[in-house]
């Protein structure tokens, strides 16, 4: 059972085997409005693929925020159709059914994905030279200089 987030809804879920360079990781996979969520029934995907660390209060359940997805499409690969999501400098590798029916869920979820977060609007302003977004508080709303850890206002941690 995924551990959804304020605001999120589960688009659609079903048993999967995400190839990842140290081989299969069974699991269940699931399309929310905000992540591609994976829990695990073996072994935990390697850190390099992609996948987060476990999501808080759980050993087995990994996230990618749609805002690195890219695209999503259903090809060959060497034991048949499978489903590929390209991120933003990896590729997942999903055995799954009914592929068309996946692509679109993450297709449409993509389209309508959340903003990337605050600090990644400011490492893409720095590398391109620019200066960085001041910082929004998630708690009261004020803004705080570029690079800030805590909110000037309240103190609440970035």
């Amino acid at each position: 059972m995924v551990l959804l987030q304020s605001g999120e809804t589960p688009l659609k879920s079903g048993s999967a085997v995400v190839q990842t360079q140290a081989g299969p990781r069974p699991g269940i996979f699931t399309v929310t409005n905000m992540a591609l969520v994976l829990e695990t029934t073996g072994a935990p995907p390697p850190p390099g693929d992609g996948w987060g660390p476990p999501t808080a209060g759980t050993t087995n359940e990994y996230r990618i925020g749609l805002w690195r997805v890219r695209q999503a499409q259903a090809v060959q690969g060497p034991g048949g159709a499978i489903l590929q999501i390209n991120l933003m400098k990896r590729v997942l590798m999903i055995q799954t059914d009914d592929l068309p029916a996946w692509v679109a869920v993450v297709g449409e979820a993509q389209a309508h994905a959340p903003a990337p977060p605050p600090e990644v609007a400011e490492r893409r302003a720095l590398k391109k030279g620019g200066v960085a977004p001041p910082r929004r508080c998630s708690y009261c709303t004020q803004l705080s200089p570029p690079g800030s850890i805590k909110c000037v206002s309240c103190g609440a941690s970035f």
